[in-house]
Formats: structure tokens, sequence, C-alpha cells
């Protein structure tokens, strides 16, 4: 909570800088044009803090005259596997690439360790490796068998030669093997009859992860290429993929967004023509609100608790109504920011981020002998002891006082107030527990119900905390929509467009597919 609370402070602390980039466009005769992007001026790195500053550059860049290639520099890059899953990583990796909470991943991943009835002779067989684990070793007997099956499968330019063992982080215990399907030989589609269809997803994600770890690396060969005119320097920058590898297999959440970027063939001392600059204005954005992964990252990171625990820790927090989920990120709520400023008022020490590690560092150290574990706790319970008597004295109960909503009851006419519930705030008669008139607090989008046309668009929530959008006249008017409207309607069939959220940006489109309006970065 403490984490996500400190990050809101970043956020809401942050404040924008501006700062421009220069895109061109080149061509080498009469070849394809390639991008590149402005560097430096007079050999140096330059930064472009102003539209004044972009406007001296340009003013050096004549379009008439051609840019020389002063240099090409070509490499060959590995691109190496990640290794198999942990706790953590798998947590993490299912967040992004399958939007699994991180409870239901450890659900899933319960069921398929514990075992699946397979049918037949088989029956019921543990389909993974033990699921809480932060040790990414994995047994000899594993790579022999996936050795094999990778030489049967693609053939043995794909099969590893080198064995690669796993790193252990600081703090991180070896009990168990990394997480890995059980035998490679069951493959996802070899259990496409036996699985849910989300134990096939997490199973398919396990399985390529760990085959994929024993494959090859990727080779790239990447060129670098520098432009100059008039001490202007643009560089561009073009990979080719020359051998798949495990890539074949399995591409990293991370690394999805990795394509390759052809170049024209260049060489020192060729001449291309500039054919086209943009200049875009930028301003640097604050550090993103935690996302489930991002957040188990810096549990991980941070030595806050065990893997184990990391599903519980979030669910906990939530269920408390501490922290909200908006957009698949972490917000604290008015509560949470009220219980965490006491608990670091009374407790500093506890909430240190850096307690949890330490505590664990401590019992290993009681574990190998090194320390006595009543001094260890003794140390902690004299000082804390002292600190919780403290806060039975200092700390009063919590009331969150209701405010004032501005109307009446429209049953009996004493003013509504907003209070604070398990789901976060809501109108209530003043007049509660003699009224128990309630209404949930909606926020229009300032659109017409497209449906019965008097109503407005207002955004609710589902019980599963799903944002959709519906009619305010409801239930007289029954219209809802999962995507938000725009107010304007498909100028080839008249239904009502919608917003379309797509990692370039949001596109407006129509729900019949019909039609759809360029993305809007």
């Amino acid at each position: 909570m403490k984490l996500i609370i400190d990050r809101e402070k970043e956020i809401n602390d942050f404040k924008p800088e501006e700062y421009w980039t220069i895109d061109a466009e080149f061509k080498k005769g009469r070849g394809k044009a390639f991008p590149a992007s402005f560097y430096g001026l007079d050999g140096k790195k330059t930064k472009l803090p102003d539209n004044d500053a972009v406007q001296d550059v340009l003013g050096r860049v004549d379009k008439a005259q051609p840019f020389d290639v002063t240099s090409v520099v070509k490499k060959e890059r590995k691109r190496f596997p990640a290794p198999p899953f942990t706790t953590s990583s798998l947590q993490q990796e299912a967040n992004r690439k399958l939007n699994f909470r991180t409870r239901k991943t450890m659900m899933l991943a319960q069921q398929l360790y514990e075992g699946i009835n397979l049918g037949g002779k088989e029956g019921t067989v543990g389909l993974i490796t033990y699921m809480r684990t932060d040790s990414t070793r994995v047994s000899s007997v594993a790579k022999a068998e996936t050795s094999k099956f990778i030489h049967e499968e693609y053939g043995e330019p794909y099969a590893a030669t080198k064995i690669r063992q796993g790193k252990l982080q600081e703090g991180a215990q070896d009990a168990h093997e990394a997480i890995r399907p059980s035998s490679t030989y069951r493959t996802p589609k070899s259990l496409e009859k036996v699985l849910t269809k989300d134990q096939m997803r997490l199973y398919q994600l396990i399985w390529s992860r760990f085959v994929a770890s024993e494959m090859t690396p990727a080779v790239v060969d990447t060129v670098s290429v520098k432009l100059h005119q008039n001490g202007a320097e643009f560089r561009a920058n073009g990979s080719h993929t020359k051998f798949k590898g495990f890539t074949t297999l399995y591409v990293s959440s991370r690394d999805a967004d990795q394509k390759d970027r052809e170049l024209p063939e260049l060489a020192e001392g060729d001449s291309v023509t500039l054919t086209k600059t943009d200049p875009a204005q930028h301003f640097t954005q604050p550090p993103a609100r935690y996302s489930e992964a991002n957040l188990v990252k810096a549990l991980e990171e941070n030595g806050v608790g065990r893997p184990s625990t990391y599903a519980p820790t979030i669910e906990t927090i939530q269920k408390r109504y501490y922290v909200k989920l908006s957009a698949r990120r972490f917000e604290p709520t008015e509560l949470g920011e009220i219980v965490n400023s006491l608990i670091v008022e009374f407790f500093p020490d506890v909430v240190d981020i850096k307690f949890t590690a330490n505590v664990e560092g401590e019992l290993d150290a009681i574990e190998t002998g090194e320390e006595n574990w009543v001094k260890v706790i003794d140390q902690f319970y004299k000082p804390f002891a002292k600190e919780v008597d403290h806060a039975e004295e200092g700390i009063e109960k919590i009331q969150l006082k209701d405010e004032p909503a501005g109307f009446n009851c429209d049953i009996c006419g004493a003013p509504m107030v907003i209070k604070m519930g398990r789901y976060g705030k809501f109108y209530a008669c003043s007049r509660f527990p003699d009224c128990r008139n309630t209404k949930a607090i909606v926020k229009e989008i300032g659109v017409i119900c497209p449906k019965c046309g008097i109503g407005q668009v207002v955004e609710r929530k589902s019980k599963r905390n799903r944002t959709f959008f519906g009619c305010s006249r409801y239930p007289d008017c029954d219209f809802v929509s999962w995507d938000k409207p725009v107010g304007r309607n498909c100028p080839k069939d008249g239904h009502f467009l919608v917003e379309k959220r797509s990692r370039g940006g949001v596109q407006v489109v129509c729900p019949n597919g019909d039609y759809e309006e360029a993305i809007q970065k």
C-alpha cells in the first residue's frame, strides 16, 4: 500500500518539461524511403528544449543538398531466451500477456500442479512442477528430455549446446526448481481436450517459456548509419533477424514490440536525399501507476514478502478498499491514504520498505547459526511494544465525515450526503437508518443516450469493477455498452460510434465493424 501511495505522490508532484524531436525520411536514389532521427550539431549530442532550437537545426539543413553517409557500423547481435519462470516472473508475464490477476494465475497453477485427469492409463497427472519458487534452476533430466524434444521438433540448429545455469537473486532460496512442465512431451496441443480454456492458456505460457529457454539465441544483424550536412547529424538504425532461434516458439511481453527495420544498402561516402522532416513537441511524463505485474516486480526487488505472499497481499489491500484498480492500474483510496499516514506516524520502522528484507536476512542468519533468535526477537519486540502502546493512546477511531451531496432525498426530502463504503463513495440519505435511500455516484460523459435520446450516458461499474456505459434513465431505458460512445453516428449505417482502446491509442469504430477512423495518439 505504501509503494502505491508513494508512487501517487510522485505523480502529483511531477512537473512536466518540454522537449522536441525531429524525425525525418531519406532516400538513396530512387530507392525506398527510410527513417532517421536528429542526433546533434557539430559532432555533439544536442537537446531540443523548445521550438526555437528546432528552427535553428532546420535552418542549417538545406533540402536541396544531399546528406553524406559518414559512418556505417554493422554488427551481429544475439538475443538470448529468458530463463524459465519463477513465481514472480510467472505472475508478471501472465498479467501482461494473458491479463490474468495474480490470484487467478496462482489458482490455475495450483490446479496444474495438483494434477489433471488425462484419462486412460495415465489417470491424474501433475502437469507442472511446484509453482512457489524463486529459483531458475532446472534438473539435468528435464534438460536432457527437452533437448531431445527440440532436436526432433525443430532440428539441431535450434537446440542449445551450452548448459545455462540460472542465477539466483540476492535473498532467493533454491529449494525448488523453476516452474516447468513435468514432461516436455506433454505439449499444449496434446492436452487441448482435458484442460479448460484458462488452464490451457497458462500451461501454454509455462511450456513455451521453458522449452524456449533451452533453445539457441536469435541472431540479429544490426546497422547504424550517421548522416551529415552542414554540421547537422541524423542517425538511422536498422535490424534484420538472420536466425529466429528461440523466438520461433516464444517472445516475452517486453520483446513483443521488437520488429525488423530494413535500411537500404549504404556505405561510407554515399549520398542520400532528405525528403521529409517531422518536428514534434513532447512533454516528459510522470511515472506510471503500478499495474499488478509492476507491483509484483517492485515487491520482489525490495524484498517485501516471499513469492507465495504476493497474491494474498495484493488481494487484501483491495478487499479493505485501501487501493482500487482503475484502467488496470492501482490508485490509493482516501481510506488507504488515511490508514497509511497513521501507520507511517506510529510505526515508521515497520512500514519502512527495507523492514521485511532485513527481517528475512536476520531469520536466515538464525537458521545458519550466525545469530541468536532470542536476541533478534528481543531487538525487535522491545521498541515495537512501545510503539503499540503509543499508538493505542494516540490513535483515535477514524471517522470519515459525510460530505453534503447538494440535493435532497427523493423519498423523504432530507439532505443527501456522500458516504464511504466498501466499494467506494455513494449517495445516501442523511436520515439513515430511518431512511435507507441510496444511489450510486455516476459520471456523465457528455453524450446523449443513443437509444432513448433523452437521458445522459453515464459511466458505471459492474460487480467485478469493470467500467461500462449506460443510460441515466435506467431502468426506463436499458441502453448499455462496454465501449464509450462518442456522440456521433456511423456515416455508413447510422449506428452510434464508440471508442476502442489499443496500444497505439484510441480508435473510433462502428460496433457493426463497417467503419473506423484513424487512431488518435
